[in-house]
């Protein structure tokens, strides 16, 4: 029995993810894809477009065999501690045999997957701290080289291929060689394979090709004036009919009919499965897509309670409270994306602005992520959030989870009661879940529904 994991959003699900999960089950031969997923809330620090429940059904639909939750403080954390705990998520399964993660440069086309060289070789520089790496990161810094940058400088020096920076900085680049770090330095049997990433570019918001970004199709889902109108049809064909991946050319065609489904744009029912296009259309129906901005007054609330103490907070350096607490006044009467943009600057860029006010808003502390991110002490997670699951993978698959795993697995929410720095982790989920579902529930007229009342989704 082979099992893969893959570590995503699905904010949304798209083409591209199901060509992912398709090569590894038809291409590589494994059984069952196991996916990390983020919560309600996502590494870009903002709240995801569906929840995380709808966007498990999508996962499901497109193929996934299981869903389970990364928790709030590493889903929402920057590169490093992202990978970090989704890593230790899946070391911690004890049944997984390998990682796929989309790159911009590697390519396993073939058969047999074969491990990413360059992305190990940079993991494994960055674990290690050569003198030429410490010594160009230094003099980096030293010239007022922001830490990512100065990185990246280092990283190029020790690697002696001035023309690898373009390729290591890309972002799913990025992030596979967080991957790989995090494998290595748990000395995980995890085996990492990168899948060439097609179509377009991780923050392309152009929607022009068959494999868009997810930014792009949240542009077209959220960018319009009218987008809840645009969206109120939903696929006449029943949802049984999409949950059998076939093949690449099956992707390019029938399941995305545009006469079918979000027939108010056409354009973006080419760029998802035919299964998403049914859960966004119903969920658009409802009025349940979110943006930044429909988190505005909260965020407005949490700044006012805590001015005095944005510091506590992750990500949140003394200077940058200072700055925020400069210019509070006028942050009150903006929209998030416009407080953003008033807060950034050269040294604080949109992505770090907008984590640090997502980890205000769910209460997120730097001393807890520091606990949580201990280096000395690398299995991090303690436990895991069953958030979803095929009724195809109810006997095989979920035996094997449950008689491997090395940390509890969670159903029913409301009987896990840990002790230590896991209820800290667990709290915070329930808390970001319950902010999500107000917002929701808000914008929505619709019920709000308690964390400790839901039950893992079966498709």
């Amino acid at each position: 029995m082979k099992i893969a994991a893959v570590i995503a959003e699905y904010n949304p699900f798209h083409n591209g993810h199901a060509y992912q999960l398709h090569r590894i089950k038809n291409h590589y031969g494994y059984n069952f894809v196991i996916v990390v997923m983020s919560g309600d809330f996502t590494q870009r620090g903002e709240g995801a477009i569906a929840d995380k429940y709808a966007r498990t059904r999508m996962a499901l639909l497109g193929g996934a065999d299981l869903v389970i939750e990364l928790p709030a403080y590493y889903a929402c954390a920057s590169a490093e501690y992202f990978a970090t705990g989704a890593v230790s998520l899946i070391h911690g399964l004890g049944c997984v045999d390998a990682l796929f993660f989309g790159s911009e440069s590697e390519d396993t086309d073939s058969f047999a997957p074969t491990p990413p060289a360059l992305l190990l070789r940079a993991a494994n520089i960055l674990l290690e701290e050569p003198p030429v790496y410490r010594k160009t990161l230094t003099d980096s810094l030293k010239r007022g080289r922001g830490y990512a940058a100065a990185r990246m400088d280092a990283l190029t020096a020790a690697l002696r291929e001035d023309a690898l920076s373009a390729i290591l900085s890309m972002p799913n680049n990025t992030l596979g060689i967080e991957y790989c770090k995090a494998i290595l330095r748990m000395n995980s049997p995890l085996k990492p394979f990168a899948i060439k990433r097609i179509g377009g570019g991780y923050h392309d918001a152009d929607p022009t090709d068959t494999y868009a970004s997810a930014e792009a199709i949240r542009t077209l889902l959220l960018g319009r004036p009218n987008r809840n109108a645009d969206l109120v049809k939903e696929a006449s064909s029943p949802a049984s009919a999409t949950t059998n991946l076939l093949s690449v050319e099956h992707i390019h065609s029938a399941s995305f009919a545009a006469q079918d489904i979000l027939s108010a744009n056409d354009t973006l029912s080419a760029l998802v499965p035919h299964a998403t296009a049914q859960v966004l259309a119903g969920l658009s129906r409802d009025n349940l897509l979110l943006s930044q901005n429909d988190f505005s007054e909260l965020l407005h609330y949490q700044l006012l309670l805590h001015e005095s103490e944005l510091e506590r907070y992750a990500d949140c350096t003394p200077e940058l409270a200072n700055r925020i607490r400069s210019l509070l006044p006028s942050l009150l009467t903006k929209t998030t994306t416009d407080m953003i943009e008033t807060i950034k600057t050269k040294s604080y860029t949109y992505t770090r602005i907008n984590r640090v006010l997502t980890h205000l808003l769910l209460d997120m502390t730097a001393d807890t992520l520091s606990v949580l991110t201990d280096k000395s002490a690398p299995a991090f997670l303690t436990h895991a959030r069953i958030l979803g699951f095929r009724k195809e993978a109810c006997g095989s698959l979920l035996s094997i989870v449950k008689e491997s795993a090395r940390i509890p697995l969670i159903t029913k929410p409301a009987d896990y009661h840990p002790t230590g720095i896991g209820a800290s982790l667990y709290q915070s989920d329930l808390l970001a879940s319950h902010i999500y579902q107000s917002v929701t529930a808000k914008k929505s007229a619709k019920a709000f529904r308690h964390e400790l009342t839901r039950s893992p989704l079966i498709v």
